[in-house]
């Protein structure tokens, strides 16, 4: 039986084979890529350990007890299929929601939480990676791809061994909290307060300051690596005004591989060479993909 959310195009890929998707993915990055003129090898692609119900944070419509999306461009509502895209404990929290509005339902695999405006059912915060996250905070819908991309990350970090941290569009602190925890210097700059209460409640012994990432002016702080982790749109002019200060490495976790190119097609200019690209398959059914990409000072 075919998925509402796959004929409706919600999971525009769903109809596809797994292994079908993931090619797409990789050969999305490949292309995003070579158009911006960056020559790097793209390491395969790390499927998500659950292609099917994988989300752990779901925005759904309900009406008089229905539950479901909108169809891309209406606000017809699309029931059904919801197993196919959220854990099973997302699912079955979707399963008793009554009354009108958007809802969102948030999990950390094993806590569930449903928000509604600014009303807030069952937890008042959830345990992502053993780091607190409330209710407007954001965090990676995928757990199982997001732990694979933080032990990356501090895997690198270990190798690279900075004096000190600079981690921009830092969030709760999801990409530095293991290097702090492991003693590493930090400064973490987010502007969403609610991600910025839970970082410094993450991060003891971290520097947390509330601020635009993207306005950040060179000489601002001593650091010598830079983690990233812009929104969709990327981080555009940033990257330029970091390579000032000269840092030994930047790493970029990016969630839309066309504005990721724009970006380190500004860096490499600068003394920099990509030393790794690595994508992964943090939302299944779909072509977004999350890819982690390493630029050194050559």
């Amino acid at each position: 039986m075919a998925n509402p959310l796959v004929e409706a195009g919600i999971l525009p890929l769903g109809a596809l084979p797994y292994t079908e998707q993931l090619a797409l993915r990789q050969e999305r990055v490949e292309k995003a890529l070579k158009r911006g003129g960056i020559d790097a090898e793209v390491s395969p692609i790390v499927p998500s350990p659950r292609p099917e119900g994988s989300r752990a944070r779901v925005k759904v419509q309900v009406r008089g007890g229905k539950v479901g999306f909108h169809r891309s461009g209406t606000h017809e509502l699309v029931e059904g299929g919801l197993d196919r895209l959220a854990r099973p404990e997302v699912v079955a929290a979707a399963h008793g929601l009554q009354g009108d509005g958007e809802v969102e339902i948030r999990s950390d695999g094993a806590q569930v939480q449903i928000v509604r405006g600014k009303r807030v059912e069952g937890p008042r915060t959830l345990s992502v990676g053993g780091l607190r996250v409330s209710p407007g905070s954001f965090y990676q819908v995928n757990l199982e791809v997001n732990a694979l991309i933080v032990a990356e990350v501090d895997a690198l970090l270990q190798a690279l061994a900075p004096v000190r941290l600079l981690d921009l569009y830092a969030g709760i602190g999801n990409l530095s909290a293991l290097p702090v925890r492991r003693g590493v210097a930090a400064t973490t700059l987010e502007s969403e307060p609610s991600a910025v209460a839970d970082a410094r409640f993450n991060l003891p012994g971290a520097t947390v300051r509330k601020g635009d990432a993207a306005r950040w002016k060179a000489g601002s702080d001593f650091f010598d690596v830079a983690l990233l982790d812009p929104p969709r749109a990327g981080a555009p002019g940033l990257l330029p005004t970091l390579a000032l200060t000269r840092p030994r490495a930047v790493l970029y976790l990016s969630c839309e591989p066309t504005t990721l190119a724009r970006d380190l097609a500004t860096l490499l200019p600068r003394g920099y060479r990509v030393t790794r690209v690595q994508p992964y398959d943090m939302f299944p059914d779909t072509d977004h993909v999350e890819t982690l990409v390493v630029a050194e000072r050559a």
